[in-house]
């Protein structure tokens, strides 16, 4: 059973596209100039909030991760992100690929999904930009969401940071993975925001498992227990953020929640889309949003 949303997919295998509305007159920003590409806003990124199902998980504290952000379709809920910077959204090219740009409402500062008397903030998407990924072997599974208007960094919605370039490969580094997604296999979505402890495996060792050597490609990231599993991510989770603790304290994301064979299997870890990988072609296609200071 492959770990994908939990909504009905018309399949389609494209070149990286780019749709959105042609005239975005939002007034509060305008295209960047080239002399603009990694301007910075007075907030700092990665800022995770301390307290005091994701499979095997435990409940975030309220906004523990100010950065995880809630997709839905059709009103419906099916798939996670991650805030980047104060316009854009990353997330995985498999939740929106085969998707109607204008129907994706983006909720940021959410907890309790659940909770219809909590007012989160919400956002439209304008524009999506998709790699060139696949249906037949999910390489590439990495896409960005242009949100319609900017939001405003508080405590309880803040980008992530991004990794500066990409020299490491995070083996044996415990990372996290967030979202709502469904605590087991076959079972209901979370409504509380989940958070999982996860040690990143070499790709050498996730090759070694259960997936055959083919499956898992240079632009992939695995994060799990193979020998024992039963802490993973799941549906629903698509999209989501896996991030680090660096030595400041400070959160970069590492993975985006891909894909995998069910749910906390044993020889079936967690299959992310490697970040580092994709740190040029991300930031080409985010440079009118403000980003953190790093």
């Amino acid at each position: 059973m492959w770990k994908l949303i939990s909504v009905v997919i018309i399949i389609c295998v494209c070149a990286t596209y780019v749709v959105g509305a042609d005239n975005d007159t939002d007034p509060t920003t305008e295209p960047a100039d080239a002399e603009d590409y990694g301007r910075k806003c007075s907030c700092r990124c990665g800022e995770r909030n301390e307290a005091s199902r994701i499979v095997g998980g435990v409940e975030t504290a309220v906004n523990e991760f100010p950065w995880v952000a809630r997709l839905s379709y059709h009103n419906k809920f099916y798939c996670g992100g991650s805030l980047i910077n104060d316009r854009y959204v990353l997330t995985a090219a498999h939740c929106v690929k085969a998707f109607m740009w204008f129907m994706i409402k983006v909720t940021l500062g959410e907890h309790n999904r659940c909770n219809t008397t909590h007012r989160p903030v919400t956002r439209f998407v304008v524009q999506l930009v998709a790699h060139n990924f696949s249906f037949n072997n999910f390489r590439d599974d990495i896409a960005v969401l242009k949100l319609n208007k900017p939001v405003r960094v508080t405590d309880t919605v803040k980008p992530v940071c991004l990794p500066k370039n990409d020299d490491k490969v995070y083996t044996g580094v415990k990372a996290i993975a967030a979202g709502w997604g469904t605590v087991a296999e076959g079972k209901n979505h979370s409504c509380y925001l989940q958070e999982v402890e996860l040690p990143i495996l070499s790709n050498e060792a996730c090759r070694n498992a259960k997936y055959t050597p083919n499956m898992i490609g240079d632009g992939m990231l695995c994060a799990g227990y193979p020998d024992k599993g039963n802490k993973d991510t799941c549906q629903g989770d698509s999209g989501g953020p896996l991030s680090a603790e660096r030595s400041d304290k400070r959160h970069e994301q590492l993975g985006v929640v891909s894909w995998g064979i069910g749910c906390g299997r044993p020889g079936y870890p967690g299959v992310y889309t490697r970040v580092t990988k994709y740190l040029d072609w991300i930031r080409n296609h985010v440079n009118t949003g403000c980003f953190c200071i790093d």
